[in-house]
């Protein structure tokens, strides 16, 4: 993180890596059931032992992921952007399917569907303020001024 005076902060590859990475992990077993809902592979395959198998392989991904963070932490500290505009997109995709995951997660596990859009907007209300704020703070792109 480097001070910049009037303008604010910019931080490093590395933060901007850790905020990415850590969503992508959270988001992994979502997206995944968004794929086993459009193609119906619930009638397949035992839901359940099926997002156990998803979540142990996400825990495993997220202590690999976090050793190569770790890892190389000094490089991505010294390399630095003014905007990281590409790597917002990324987090607005993967945060979209999380929502529709976890409205697809909630369904699995037995919810009432009629609550289901209840769900829907809480989540997306929730994820606009948390992608609003990560967007101005850490990614420099305020896209509410634009």
């Amino acid at each position: 993180m480097i001070r910049t005076g009037v303008k604010g902060r910019i931080y490093s590859l590395y933060e901007i890596a850790v905020i990415l990475f850590y969503a992508s992990v959270i988001a992994f077993i979502p997206f995944v059931l968004v794929v086993t809902y459009i193609f119906d592979l619930d009638q397949l395959i035992n839901i359940d032992s099926f997002i156990l198998w998803l979540i142990g392989i996400d825990a495993g991904a997220m202590l690999l992921g976090t050793a190569v963070l770790l890892f190389k932490k000094d490089a991505l500290r010294r390399r630095v952007k003014p905007s990281y505009r590409n790597e917002f997109v990324y987090l607005m995709f993967i945060s979209a399917f999380g929502v529709l995951g976890f409205v697809v997660f909630f369904d699995y596990l037995g919810g009432d569907r009629a609550y289901i859009a209840n769900i829907l907007v809480v989540l997306s209300v929730a994820l606009v303020y948390i992608l609003i704020h990560l967007g101005r703070r850490f990614f420099k792109f305020d896209y509410m001024k634009k």
